[in-house]
């Protein structure tokens, strides 16, 4: 018999990715103990029947499980959940779940370590070629949707990273994409938190263009304590 969505503890999808959804609220069951470690999943048939998407979605949403270490898919026999201790536990998406806010507070710790010193180093290396694109970057529409600012704000810093020409710093930065998109919906969506980082946005271009590394070093350093801000006040809202 087909499985039902009063079967399975899921939700309805929305219009991003299917298969990444599927993925998500499937690591979350995971997580949250509803399918435990040498337990199999529900058939792909079921699971295509309670999020009504093909067969072939779903496959790819457990291929991502399964790429993570979260699951074993054994042909004939299903999909079983593996030990804790077999999950890639540096991707973002499983640091997220298994940490919650923590891990956000901790990037930021991260964050404001490397990035003024990023930005100042950017300062002193930045190409006249580079000055332009970084300057529009920089700026935050207010008519431009959250997702459209968190990829805004995205590439601002990845610029900067790219700017200081030591592809490790970009790398750094790159490999913890995910966890800072997270961060910066839950900041974009506390009121007055976009127009604050226009502001530290616009003067941490300003820094770089004047080839100011002192003054860039500054306005990231604030930057960053901004957004730690900004952090806890959407943590507060929760409660």
């Amino acid at each position: 018999m087909s499985g039902t969505p009063e079967q399975y503890p899921f939700h309805s999808l929305q219009s991003s990715k299917y298969s990444d959804q599927i993925s998500h609220q499937l690591l979350q069951r995971i997580i949250e103990g509803h399918f435990q470690a040498g337990e199999r999943l529900p058939p792909e048939r079921d699971l295509a029947s309670i999020f009504n998407v093909s067969r072939v979605v779903v496959r790819e949403a457990i291929s991502s499980l399964e790429a993570k270490g979260i699951v074993t898919v054994r042909q004939g026999r299903g999909t079983t959940v593996n030990p804790v201790d077999e999950w890639n536990t540096l991707d973002s998406q499983v640091l997220i779940l298994l940490h919650g806010d923590k891990i956000l507070d901790q990037l930021m710790e991260t964050r404001g370590i490397f990035e003024p010193e990023m930005a100042a180093l950017a300062a002193k290396r930045i190409l006249e070629e580079e000055l332009e694109p970084l300057r529009l970057c920089s700026e935050l529409p207010e008519d431009d949707s959250v997702e459209e600012h968190v990829e805004r704000d995205m590439n601002f810093h990845l610029m900067i990273a790219k700017a200081t020409h030591n592809p490790v710093l970009l790398m750094v930065l790159s490999s913890t994409s995910e966890l800072l998109r997270e961060g910066r919906r839950r900041i974009f969506n506390v009121p007055g938190e976009l127009a604050k980082a226009r502001q530290w946005h616009q003067a941490i271009y300003q820094a770089i263009a004047n080839r100011d590394a002192d003054a860039a070093r500054q306005a990231m350093t604030a930057h960053m304590k901004q957004v730690r801000a900004g952090l806890t006040r959407s943590k507060n809202a929760k409660q």
